[in-house]
């Protein structure tokens, strides 16, 4: 657990009894108290404004931390519970659906203290460094823009506020996606500048390589590709010495790997300032956890043999013993049958009553709950990231810091807008190569200069790589995969055994079980794969989310996205 005091999260509280939200989406009245004409007149007051801004990214859905939810909704994730996710992931949601609504409510209402704090911190420029205020200016921009990224890719078109707007301020007109994102992007090359240079994960503070992150994301959602690859550039040329490519992957998520200089920016938790039960949401019923949140089963199919075949491939793969011989990034992402997780023998077999607990000593058998509770994992396999052991008696009361940016992520967009551009050459092969050959994976290196095979590469890589983390959301819209994933079901294991030949994968990695019997709704599963949920997608209306209902009611100048 950790024992060192986060100034900055202590300081998020405190803030919050000076800036809150209205009622209104846009929060056009952020500041109830203190006075709005003497507040931000000190260092002090501007520096909590700062941290005020930064709260936002205590964004929570149920408790689950906003970034790592959207897989939820994705081909590879699912909500068991009858929640807005699940509505989102079914495409049964609508402008009412809280999870969609709660998102916009959040993100604005972190932007509008940015803006506040942007509009009136000069208040304290006789009484600041220069530096010191540059620094804060930039640490607040970096976070609108984070914000506005958000909105933009999930959203679409979206009301761009940069100051304080009053309640006589009503009708706020949508801007064009493309203006967002110019402006997103601009006051991103504004900030770097002004930024740190030092990568300190634990600081849960903007820098340089979070600012060049951002950036490479953005204009690779948006086809920029110079600009994603100078951005990804500026990040890679201090690889070593601020950013690394962490030789232990799991560690990664887990409490012994929150200061790996893989992490650019990640969202700092500490228990008596704000925590999280991704423990609970993500961890086995064995465990002491709910196991809400499940990966589909067709999740474990997709990644490769260790000889770089897919399963339908390669020789090395055993339908009777699905897990083995496997990119290891597997066993680091998913608990499976098989495996030790949190403690105990993970085992999904329906056969498989009782289980090893190896958090005793010596090991004793008990009930295996992931075979007999009702509520255990229904796809037959469960997320292991974030859920770490050492959160067992603190279910809903994890500080383990979730990550928004790593290192991989840059040399991915870096490999991907090079393909895109025609730019390929051999630091396109080193980019993916790091990331498969860090010594805990150690996968064979992809060696072809085709276009299409590479793209395809990239593709599967970013699935193996992320899977969990909440980017597939925002890969398949801008990929246009969304409307073949989504009209997928979710499928679970078998409960007694597994299909005796592989499925197709295709090459992008996903997988199709057309030969593979699959039970229907209320059938026996026992030797079919189980039909966990049906899903439809409509490409006319999917590939954004409708503006909140209250938004069109409260602002006559907002529209509706199309089919909503």
């Amino acid at each position: 657990m950790k024992t060192y005091i986060i100034k900055f999260g202590i300081l998020g509280i405190l803030m919050g009894a000076l800036i809150s939200c209205s009622d209104d989406y846009l929060d056009r009245q952020p500041l109830n108290n203190p006075s709005d004409g003497t507040f931000l007149s000190t260092q002090t007051e501007v520096e909590m404004a700062l941290t005020g801004c930064y709260t936002g990214l205590w964004t929570n859905y149920e408790g689950m931390p906003f970034q790592l939810s959207f897989d939820m909704v994705t081909d590879i994730g699912y909500e068991r519970n009858g929640s807005g996710m699940q509505a989102v992931g079914r495409s049964d949601h609508d402008a009412s659906t809280n999870y969609i609504n709660q998102i916009w409510t959040d993100m604005y209402a972190a932007i509008s203290k940015c803006n506040y704090l942007l509009t009136n911190m000069d208040r304290a420029a006789d009484v600041m460094e220069a530096s010191d205020m540059e620094n804060i200016r930039a640490e607040a921009r970096f976070l609108r823009a984070l914000y506005y990224h958000y909105l933009v890719f999930l959203y679409g078109d979206v009301p761009l506020v940069t100051t304080p707007i009053g309640l006589s301020e009503t009708n706020v007109p949508r801007t064009p996606k493309e203006e967002v994102v110019d402006f997103i992007l601009d006051e991103l090359e504004q900030s770097v500048p002004y930024l740190s240079q030092t990568n300190a994960p634990l600081s849960g503070r903007a820098t340089k390589g979070a600012a060049w992150a951002l950036i490479s994301r953005v204009a690779l959602y948006t086809e920029r590709w110079e600009q994603s690859i100078n951005a990804a550039e500026s990040a890679m040329a201090l690889e070593g010495s601020q950013f690394i490519i962490d030789p232990n992957y799991m560690d990664l998520f887990q409490y012994a790997g929150e200061g790996s200089l893989e992490i650019m920016f990640s969202v700092q938790y500490l228990q008596g300032a704000n925590v999280h039960p991704m423990y609970r949401l993500f961890g086995s019923r064995n465990g002491n956890a709910h196991t809400n949140k499940k990966p589909a089963y067709q999740l474990s199919d997709v990644w490769e043999c260790t000889d770089g075949l897919q399963i339908d491939e390669s020789p090395l793969f055993d339908p009777q013993n699905p897990y083995a011989n496997r990119d290891p990034r597997l066993g680091h992402t998913l608990a499976v049958s098989g495996s030790t997780f949190l403690g105990f023998q993970y085992e999904t077999h329906g056969d498989s009553i009782s289980c090893w607990n190896y958090n005793e000593n010596p090991p004793k058998r008990v009930p295996n709950l992931e075979a007999t509770h009702a509520y255990a994992t229904f796809t037959g396999v469960g997320w292991r990231k974030y859920a770490d052991v050492l959160d067992r008696t603190q279910i809903d009361n994890s500080e383990l810091n979730t990550i928004i940016f790593r290192y991989a992520e840059v040399l991915l967009n870096y490999a991907e807008a090079k393909i895109e551009a025609g730019q390929i050459d051999n630091t396109v092969l080193e980019a993916i190569n790091k990331i498969r050959q860090r010594p805990s994976v150690n996968m064979p290196p992809i060696t072809t200069m085709d276009p299409n095979e590479l793209r395809a590469a990239v593709r599967r890589e970013r699935k193996y790589e992320f899977a969990g983390e909440g980017l597939r959301l925002f890969d398949i819209r801008r990929w246009q995969m969304a409307e073949e994933v989504m009209t997928l079901p979710v499928l679970g294991r078998m409960k007694k055994s597994y299909p005796t030949k592989a499925p197709r994968v295709d090459q992008w990695g996903t997988v199709y079980y057309e030969d593979i019997p699959v039970a229907a709704p209320g059938e026996p599963s026992d030797f079919q794969m189980r039909m966990v949920e049906n899903r439809s997608f409509d490409p006319a209306r999917d590939y954004l989310w409708p503006i909140p209902f209250l938004e069109l009611q409260t602002n006559e100048a907002m529209d509706q996205n199309p089919g909503y």
